[in-house]
C-alpha cells in the first residue's frame, strides 16, 4: 500500500445497511461510515453469516443470569 492509499476500515456488515443482523434487518449510518465508503476504504463484513448462520436467526444475546448457566447447558 502506498502512502497516498487510504487504510482499508473492518466494519460489520449491518453497520453499513445490508439485512445480516439476526432479526433481517440493518443498524444505523454514522456519519463517519458514509464518508469511509466514498473513500473506498470500507471492507464489510458479519461475523456471524461469514460463520456460517442465517439471517434471520435467533439473537444471540443471554439477558440476564451467568455466562455458566449457558456453558451447563441451561
Amino acid at each position: 500500500m502506498s502512502r497516498s492509499e487510504p487504510h482499508k476500515v473492518l466494519v460489520s456488515a449491518c453497520l453499513l445497511g445490508q439485512p445480516v443482523r439476526y432479526d433481517g434487518r440493518a443498524s444505523g449510518h454514522p456519519d463517519v461510515l458514509q464518508r469511509w465508503q466514498r473513500e473506498g476504504r470500507v471492507v464489510a463484513l458479519c461475523p456471524e453469516v461469514a460463520g456460517g448462520l442465517p439471517t434471520p436467526r435467533p439473537a444471540a444475546e443471554i439477558p440476564g443470569g451467568q455466562g455458566r448457566a449457558v456453558l451447563d447447558g441451561q
